[in-house]
Formats: C-alpha cells, sequence, structure tokens
C-alpha cells in the first residue's frame, strides 16, 4: 500500500475512529472513483448507523463496476442490517443481493448471509440448504457450523451440538458459540456443562447479554439465588431497554 491517505483510513478503521475513517474513505472514492473504495466508505457508513449514505456508496460502486461480487454482497448486509425500514422487506431485499453476488461468486461467506436471511424470513428448508453448502465449499468456516446449529437447535439438539463442537475446534474462543452450547447442556440436563461453557463464553465476552442471563436462570434453578441475583442485575445495565420480563425468558 503506496497511497498515505488510503494507509490512514485503515489506521482509523483498525483503531475503531470510525468518523475520521468514514471521512477518509469519502475522500478516497471520490477522487479515485474506485469501486473498492466506495465499497470501504459504504461499509464505514454502516457500521456508524448511516444507512442512506452507505446505501449511496455501495450504488456508487455498482455503477463503476456492475459485476462487482463485493459490492452486491455489501449492500445485502447493509439491508440485512439496518433498522430504518421495514424488517420483513429489508431482508427480502437483502436476500436479492446475496442471491445476485453468488451469482458471479459462490463462496461460504455469502452463502452463510443468504441462510440467515432464509432463516429470519422463516424458510428453513432454504436456511440449511445454503448453510450445509456453505460448509462444503469450506467446512473450516466457523461461522457457517455455529448458525447451522442455531437454526437446528430446537428440532435437533444433537446435531447442533455436534456442529458447535466442530466450530469450537476450529475456534475455541468463540463466545457465542460456547454460549450456545452452554444453552443446550442446560436443556440437556447437565448444569455443571452448562455452567462452564456459559462462564468460559463471559470471559471472553462479558457483555453477552444473554449469556449473562442464561447464567443467572440456571443459577436460579439451582438455588444459587444470590449469586443468580447479582448476574441478574449487571445483564441489566447492559440492556435497561429490555422490560423485567425477559428475566425468565432463557427458561423456555
Amino acid at each position: 500500500m503506496d497511497n498515505p491517505l488510503e494507509e490512514k483510513a485503515e489506521r482509523a478503521e483498525r483503531s475503531g475512529d470510525l468518523q475520521d475513517a468514514v471521512e477518509l474513505w469519502k475522500r478516497l472514492a471520490l477522487h479515485n472513483q474506485d469501486a473498492g473504495f466506495f465499497c470501504r466508505y459504504g461499509n464505514v457508513a454502516k457500521e456508524l448507523d448511516r444507512w442512506d449514505e452507505a446505501e449511496a456508496a455501495f450504488n456508487q460502486s455498482l455503477r463503476l463496476d456492475p459485476n462487482l461480487s463485493a459490492a452486491k454482497e455489501c449492500m445485502g448486509a447493509l439491508w440485512l442490517a439496518r433498522t430504518d425500514k421495514e424488517r420483513h422487506e429489508s431482508l427480502r431485499i437483502a436476500k436479492h443481493w446475496f442471491v445476485e453476488a453468488l451469482r458471479h461468486e459462490r463462496n461460504a461467506r455469502v452463502l452463510t448471509f443468504l441462510g440467515n436471511v432464509d432463516a429470519a424470513l422463516g424458510d428453513d428448508s432454504a436456511a440449511r440448504k445454503s448453510f450445509e453448502e456453505a460448509i462444503s465449499l469450506d467446512p473450516e468456516y466457523e461461522e457457517a457450523l455455529f448458525n447451522f446449529a442455531s437454526l437446528e437447535a430446537e428440532s435437533d439438539s444433537a446435531k447442533a451440538s455436534s456442529l458447535l463442537q466442530k466450530a469450537l475446534e476450529i475456534d475455541p474462543e468463540y463466545a457465542a458459540a460456547l454460549r450456545q452450547i452452554g444453552v443446550l447442556f442446560q436443556k440437556q440436563s447437565d448444569p455443571e456443562e452448562a455452567e462452564y461453557h456459559l462462564r468460559r463464553a463471559l470471559e471472553l465476552d462479558p457483555k453477552d447479554y444473554w449469556a449473562q442471563m442464561y447464567l443467572a436462570n440456571l443459577l436460579g434453578i439451582q438455588g444459587r439465588n444470590e449469586e443468580a441475583e447479582r448476574i441478574y442485575r449487571f445483564a441489566t445495565t447492559l440492556h435497561p431497554d429490555i422490560k423485567e420480563a425477559s428475566r425468565s425468558s432463557p427458561a423456555s
């Protein structure tokens, strides 16, 4: 990389200075009229919840390079994430863009995105096919394994456990997978394993609201009420907007 402005944008983004990063990527994109730079600009705008600005950046990227798979993937990720539009319609648009991206290049990452969208739309069969194809293309892609496990958790806990174990073999510090397998152990009436995995998840991500809530619920069931109450109180500081009724939701 021999462009000082690009190096500065990279550093700002890596350090979490997104306000600076978005302006730097915008300058680079406008000056160079480069499709890749417009994608970088749009991605940082998305992280800042500047939805319309991100959409405009991705549209410009596609005007410059209509066949750029990465720009179509970025557009799909934008519509999957955005919160300023009606949810079902946003998911439908996200699916369109992920399907378009896959016309140019089939890879595990985009297939996992597509599977997540189909699952959110209630099409478990389509989601399952996407996750299976993603894993067949890249058996080491832990995100596909985790999301496939999340889909199977209610209907086939043994399969979900197997998928999560594979994800954790690839990445032993995958906090979300540790939380999810802890929940499965709890449902399988194995409180010792459940507690171990939930506590491990919280070591890696102390601000995981649902890991906190599941652990509080588990301890409460065991009669460890003082500890459960302390964890529950901390969890509510993470999401004070979630009503008191959510306290019992992990048991469901």
